[in-house]
């Protein structure tokens, strides 16, 4: 038997070998073959050979031992695996003699995984399916999965829709629950008699001709000292408490997404469309945004209170603006034509005012993909914004920086913010100010009023304005928070959106937070954790868009090689750079032979080829070249 003193020996020896070792933490990588890499937190890569790739699937996060091999190349020995990669995952099925088989949709993944006989569903060789990993190989190199859902045939219609959804974990269904419970919200919302009455109030709704889910209608009066606006907005927050069940699912839903030709509510649509919409000449509960401007369009007052309401009219956008110009007579009331021409001059002073003391980001254009019965795109319909537009869009936008400030005062409710330059890219932000300026920028960029002081000084600036595009490439996006922060983006101090209640979770929760406010009650603080989640869910919805069209519009150039039209750099790389059409709004990109000489100017994102300089929002005029439907590229050329 070894003494304690031995013991101690052995112990000391046993760290002093392990500390001498090096190891890490990554990312399993795959690749075209059978073998793989570990992709190690700092960067570098340990190579995985085809035995050990058989213990993991690409995603996997895994602890290694990192060695060398002769060539003095990193090399992993697995130590254990942290977690699995993937859980759920479209794919497509396969089938081998009498074995069948799921290939995942995903890069570089080239593995088929076992499906066991009681696993399989009645699926087919070719079949996409929505699948799940059963047991994981790490053990023995043996992985199985189970088909959770046939999603179809390819060549299916709307068969893209149906993988995109599956993909991203979009929720199309409504738990028999949440179902249960939608009839008695149903009720409750038409009786409203113990409701302040705003009825005779002439609001309206002004949105897309074919808009049914209504979630704001509008009535602005012009005064001897300003304005008054009053914005009404859908109340499900009063008959949808947050812990039901059709609570949780809107929490689950996230927001209404809005793929081309087809929309995944975030709410039951009998709900969405018509117990809560705004629907003409019909009485529904509303929360009500009275505010008072002076002549410039300043806010001097704001006030929420809850009430019911009757829009006077449905209205478009195209409409208002044919009304606005003269070209075309309303049938209605005086008192709504005073308040659209209220509204309009109230529009243009709070731009001015905007330009003056905020920010207003760039207007590009909204595109239409009209789809066909296979559930591609037929044409496409370009978008142009009219004084309508703007006229909501003001609205709207006093409205949540009405919400905001007061959502900040009682320290409550879910924040829009956006912070202004990543912080990782503000040494590049200032490197690239002093080259420009002879002296980086005094003031703490981080702060409100001087990042609007930069901005304003570069856009009054002609012989600086071209700052403007790579500077906007190194800001974060904006994002949500329970913490009350300025919006950098807008140039305000604080935005919470309480605008579209039916559509976004965010607003519901703001609605659910402003009406214990009003009813005297201290709100309660959002759960950070739930924020996250919320965030998280949010991007996986704007992503499954992204790919969608991004998918449709490869499908759509295929049959459009040597389309020609007038495009915008929105990116630029040191191969070339990547456009968005005019006519179509359709992207894709140019890269540049290898063989061209060229420089690239990564501060100011200037790319230099053979004399000829290409930067950010630079028109060009481009020709589609070709199109790669498996990787979804489209490749242009310029004309």
């Amino acid at each position: 038997m070894l003494d304690q003193s031995t013991l101690a020996q052995l112990s000391q020896l046993k760290t002093a070998i392990k500390a001498s070792k090096e190891y890490g933490e990554g990312t399993v990588v795959g690749s075209k073959g059978s073998y793989g890499f570990v992709r190690l937190d700092d960067g570098r890569d340990a190579f995985l050979n085809a035995d050990k790739m058989q213990r993991v699937l690409p995603g996997d996060r895994v602890r290694i031992l990192i060695t060398k091999n002769e060539k003095e190349q990193l090399e992993a020995q697995f130590e254990a695996l942290i977690t699995p990669g993937i859980k759920r995952f479209v794919a497509q099925y396969k089938t081998k003699e009498q074995h069948h088989f799921v290939l995942p949709q995903m890069d570089n993944f080239s593995r088929w995984l076992f499906v066991p006989p009681q696993m399989r569903g009645k699926c087919q060789n070719g079949d996409w399916v929505l699948a799940e990993l059963t047991t994981h190989p790490y053990a023995d190199g043996k992985a199985t999965a189970k088909v959770v859902a046939r999603l179809g045939q390819p060549g299916d219609p709307y068969i893209e829709h149906k993988l995109v959804i599956a993909r991203h974990g979009l929720y199309c269904y409504w738990h028999k629950d949440a179902l249960g419970q939608m009839e008695g919200c149903a009720t409750a919302a038409l009786a409203l008699d113990d409701r302040e009455d705003f009825s005779a109030v002439p609001f309206v709704t002004i949105d897309g001709a074919s808009t049914q889910d209504m979630d704001d209608a509008v009535f602005c009066e012009a005064t001897a000292d300003g304005f008054t606006l009053q914005v009404a907005i859908a109340d499900p927050a009063s008959f949808i408490p947050a812990s039901s069940h059709l609570g949780r699912a809107a929490r689950d839903h996230a927001q209404t997404v809005y793929l081309p030709g087809e929309n995944l509510c975030m709410l039951p649509e009998r709900l969405a469309t018509y117990s809560f919409s705004l629907v003409e000449n019909q009485v529904r509960p509303a929360l009500i945004c009275t505010m008072h401007l002076n002549l410039q369009g300043q806010v001097l007052s704001s006030k929420f209170s809850l009430g019911k309401i009757q829009s006077h009219h449905k209205l478009n956008y195209v409409q208002v603006a044919a009304f606005l110009k003269g070209d075309l007579p309303l049938d209605s009331a005086e008192t709504v034509h005073l308040s659209l021409r209220a509204l309009e001059q109230l529009a243009l002073e709070r731009l001015a005012e905007r330009k003056r003391h905020h920010w207003i980001p760039d207007e590009p254009h909204d595109y239409s993909l009209i789809l066909n019965a296979q559930g591609h795109i037929d044409h496409i319909e370009k978008r142009e914004r009219n004084m309508a537009h703007r006229m909501i869009e003001e609205a709207m936008l006093l409205t949540n920086q009405s919400a905001g400030e007061l959502l900040a005062a009682h320290k409550v409710g879910i924040h829009a913010v956006h912070g202004g330059f990543r912080a990782e890219r503000l040494g590049e932000v200032k490197a690239l100010l002093k080259e420009e300026f002879g002296q980086p920028p005094e003031g703490d960029l981080f702060e409100l009023a001087e990042y609007l002081k930069l901005l304003k000084s570069l856009q009054n600036n002609p012989e600086k304005q071209h700052l403007l595009s790579p500077l906007k490439r190194m800001m974060r996006s904006s994002e949500i928070s329970g913490e009350p922060s300025a919006h950098m983006g807008l140039g305000f101090n604080h935005y919470a959106t309480v605008t579209s209640p039916i559509r976004r979770f965010a607003d519901l929760c703001n609605h659910w937070a402003i009406s214990q406010i009003i009813k005297g009650h201290k709100g309660q603080a959002a759960n950070p954790k739930q924020v996250e989640q919320l965030q998280e869910t949010l991007n996986r919805g704007r992503m499954a868009v992204r790919e969608l069209e991004l998918w449709l519009s490869c499908h759509y150039l295929q049959s459009q090689i040597g389309l020609e039209d007038q495009a915008f750099i929105r990116i630029v790389t040191p191969q070339g750079f990547g456009v968005k059409m005019v006519e179509t709004g359709l992207e894709g990109f140019v890269q540049f032979d290898k063989k061209q000489a060229k420089s690239y100017d990564a501060k100011r994102m200037v790319l230099t080829v053979e004399g000829v300089a290409y930067q950010l929002d630079q028109a060009v005029r481009v020709k589609v070249s070709e199109v790669d439907m498996g990787k979804r590229r489209v490749k242009l050329v310029l004309v």
